[in-house]
């Protein structure tokens, strides 16, 4: 905006993230937002001018959510009442966007154009580029596809207004959506009972990630459920977002009057207001609640605060002791003690040491960080032992959450939580904090670990003594590793908060990042001798939980339940130990290197060395697009040397291991591995071939009626329990035959219904075509004018032979549509 254009603002500083929360002006705040319509046209008089100031003085927001462009005066006024505002996107995404490219075409447009005319304006808090893409619709486009989009929108807007927030207003049945460039996780939710809330909350808090939760719609209908009901359902909702640690929630909705696609809602009632713009009992209620709130940790209420001891251990890390020890001074929690461990004894560590009364100094000789760890505990006098690193800052309520963890029972040993890199100030820290290899958080669920890393770590003082602590062969890293595997062989629980996070520094240099790496392989040397159990072959650590990664998984698995219709469709990512490390690994380096060399003596040697060295760029190249990058350091260069870094780390951990370790190593226990998952490899990632029709009804008949006139026309047919597809109409010995459908909502009771028929070889076929396609290629590769011409044929006559029966079957889906009333479209 030109500076003419600058209305009075009450709002002074612009909404920013930091780590899980939002700030404003380096503050963290707690984002309270309600809903403001769509309403009818002719509403308001005054624009809403009246209405916005209710909202913010009787009700107490600091934000509200629109669903249309605002114009500049209703922005106006919002700066000036100091009212936030997130402007969500609104464009055609209930229907088949791929199919209907103009659509892409106009959202984009209709983007660029908000964005200048909203850029830099002081209530602007951000825009939601889209807002519950259906369930059925989704899974009909592809949901990498559809993720796809969204980040491509996200980026968009970065990249013409790289000072707002963007993100994709999520819900339980697409939680798989989750764009890996948003600023912030944002979910609807309508959750009627406080304990579902609250477990959903906490696997929300997963999914975000390093990111910070925002609640962007939860409601009650007052229609439903009464007008008192309503006020203490909000009641109860807020106070569990609170506790699980969210940066915020929105009430919907500010008024019952309010519209969708132009017609009025009748039957809805979920306004804090009456269609008479009457207040209810919930507009007092949820003011009362939010009226204490900050931030989120301070409606957190502690059942006691036993006394805790935070120790912090450097050696020579003066560099970062300052901001860490300042963090540490300004925690808000009554009982504790601050203890800082200089290994080595080193002087400007000291010095620094002496400027803080409240830190208890103990240098020692250089013994390693274990020693250090069990020196702190020793000194300590808490009944909880807390510790982090001299890299890292904590915020005002960390003790708060950690102290929470351990009031889920006696049998939790330890509580963490996860640590997130500071934003980056140049490309080469974004692409350090995006490589592989950092400390990591292990989950079992959402609320147990299998590790934690050293760097936010709480341990009961009895347990601590129980296993005998810190073992001191670990020197510098390895002994977090360690010390969870004895927790939890000795039968504790670790508990996992994540709202408990810590800001730890990544390595400033890639050569310190290898160096980084290298030390962790020797670490997990160290570590096969007291726990050969755990690690499988020349490979790293097994681990049963799911390893945080900062890049979306290279595969996961979504259960869509009956027809794509499950409420909460939970994605569960696959693991990343498989093929994508093999390649990576040394001892891959060291084949491909073999076969290159024995090609100059036998060249179709070279034919496997080429797969080999192609397969591992692939992996690294794809690991690093799926990265999470800082937006301002983001382009092709900062991906392809983060690809180098993959590989690096790949190497350089997995050589350092061996190194170390092949003593340890099970080697015969690799090569049985590697073979099961080349296997498993070979015969997953097959093609499938589709044919589809369009149905179309006036009269509101969609999907579900044309499955139930499939079923009473195949008699043999099931439905899929998987809810990959909708129907299986023939499971043969060879082939798989499925159906999958779709139906877009048009004005009216206008209904597009898009059905696909699905072919796709079975097991049996797979293992038979398989060793075929291989010798075929071989066999092209060394005589391509005589193999060639017939594996092409063959290639031609299976795609046919297909589509033939796909169009035979054409005729049965038509006749079961025409018998509902559907007529092609």
């Amino acid at each position: 905006m030109s500076p003419l254009e600058i209305p009075v603002s009450a709002i002074d500083d612009p909404l920013r993230v930091s780590g899980k929360y939002f700030c404003e002006g380096g503050k963290v705040t707690f984002l309270k937002i309600v809903t403001f319509g769509p309403f009818p046209v002719g509403t308001f008089r005054d624009g809403g001018r009246a209405e916005l100031e209710r909202i913010h003085k009787e009700l107490g927001a600091n934000t509200i959510r629109i669903y249309e462009i605002p114009t500049l005066d209703f922005m106006h006024d919002c700066a000036e009442i100091g009212l936030r505002v997130f402007i969500t996107i609104p464009w055609s995404q209930h229907i088949d966007f791929f199919k209907n490219s103009h659509v892409l075409a106009e959202v984009d447009q209709l983007l660029l154009e908000t964005i200048r005319q909203f850029r830099g304006h002081p209530a602007l808090a951000g825009y939601f580029v889209g807002n519950e893409i259906e369930t059925t619709l989704v899974r009909w486009m592809g949901r990498r596809r559809v993720l796809e989009q969204l980040e491509r929108l996200i980026d968009l807007g970065h990249a013409n207004d790289p000072n707002a927030l963007f993100a994709y207003a999520n819900y339980p049945s697409t939680e798989y959506l989750l764009p890996r460039n948003q600023d912030f996780t944002a979910f609807n939710l309508y959750l009627e009972t406080p304990e579902s809330l609250a477990g959903y909350l906490e696997r929300l808090q997963n999914l975000a990630g390093d990111k910070p939760l925002l609640i962007s719609e939860f409601g009650v209908d007052s229609g439903a459920h009464g007008e008192p009901e309503q006020g203490e359902m909000l009641k109860w909702h807020i106070e569990e977002v609170c506790r699980a640690g969210g940066a915020g929630t929105t009430i919907f909705a500010w008024s019952d009057l309010w519209q969708r696609g132009g017609a009025t809602i009748a039957d809805w009632s979920f306004g804090l207001t009456r269609r008479d713009a009457t207040p209810k009992p919930a507009l007092d209620v949820v003011r009362e609640c939010w009226e204490p709130v900050g931030r989120p940790g301070e409606l957190v209420d502690l059942a006691a605060t036993p006394k805790v001891s935070v120790i912090v251990c450097t050696y020579k890390g003066s560099a970062t002791l300052v901001p860490c020890l300042d963090s540490l001074v300004a925690l808000d929690y009554p009982n504790l003690e601050l203890i800082l461990v200089n290994d080595g004894a080193d002087a400007r560590v000291n010095e620094i040491a002496s400027l803080y009364p409240a830190v208890n100094l103990h240098s020692v000789e250089h013994g390693g960080l274990s020693v250090a760890r069990n020196l702190g505990a020793g000194a300590a006098t808490g009944d909880i032992f807390v510790y982090t690193d001299d890299d890292c800052i904590v915020e005002p309520d960390w003790l708060t959450w950690i102290v929470k963890g351990f009031e889920k029972g006696p049998n939790v040993g330890c509580v963490g939580g996860p640590n997130i890199p500071p934003p980056p100030q140049s490309a080469t820290q974004a692409r350090i904090i995006a490589a592989p290899g950092g400390p990591v958080h292990v989950l079992l669920t959402d609320t147990e670990a299998e590790h934690l890393p050293g760097c936010n770590i709480a341990v009961r003082r009895d347990v601590f003594e129980e296993v005998g602590g810190f073992n001191p062969v670990f020197r510098t890293a390895g002994d977090d590793v360690d010390f969870c595997w004895r927790i939890t062989d000795a039968g504790y629980e670790l508990g996992f908060v994540a709202a408990a996070y810590v800001w730890h520094y990544r390595r400033f240099t890639p050569r310190a990042y290898c160096r980084q790496q290298m030390g962790y392989g020797r670490a997990e040397a160290l570590l096969m001798p007291f726990h050969q159990q755990r690690f499988r072959g020349l490979g790293g650590a097994v681990w049963r939980g799911q390893v945080y990664i900062s890049r979306n998984p290279s595969s996961s698995i979504v259960y869509h339940g009956r027809y794509g219709y499950e409420p909460f469709q939970l994605v569960y990512p696959s693991p990343e130990s498989g093929m994508g490390d093999v390649v990576l690994h040394i001892v891959w380096w060291v084949l491909l290197l073999a076969f290159t060399i024995a090609g100059w003596w036998s060249n179709w040697l070279w034919i496997p060395a080429a797969a080999m060295l192609f397969g591992t760029f692939k992996v690294a190249l794809r690991r690093a697009s799926r990265s999470r990058l800082e937006p301002k350091f983001d382009s092709r260069i900062s991906r392809l040397k983060l690809a180098g870094l993959i590989l690096l780390q790949g190497l350089l951990r997995s050589s350092s291991r061996i190194r170390h370790g092949w003593k340890s190593a099970k080697w015969t226990q690799s090569i049985g591995f590697l073979g099961a998952l080349a296997a498993r490899k070979a015969v997953s990632p097959w093609w499938k071939l589709g044919d589809e029709k369009n149905f179309w009804s006036e009269n509101g008949v969609g999907r579900d009626e044309l499955l139930a006139a499939i079923r009473e026309d195949f008699p043999t047919s099931e439905d899929d329990s998987t809810g990959k597809t909708d129907i299986i109409l023939k499971r043969g010995l060879f082939w798989n035959w499925a159906v999958l459908t779709t139906t877009e909502y048009h004005e009216n009771e206008g209904r597009l219904t898009r059905l696909r028929l699905l072919a796709r070889p079975q097991m049996l076929t797979r293992l038979l075509v398989l060793p075929v396609m291989v010798g075929s290629v071989l066999a092209v590769l060394k005589e391509p004018t005589v193999f060639g011409g017939g594996l092409a044929v063959a290639v031609v006559i299976g795609y046919f032979a297909s589509k033939s029966y796909m169009k035979l079957k054409r005729a049965d889906f038509i006749r079961a549509a025409d018998r509902i009333g559907l007529s092609l479209a």
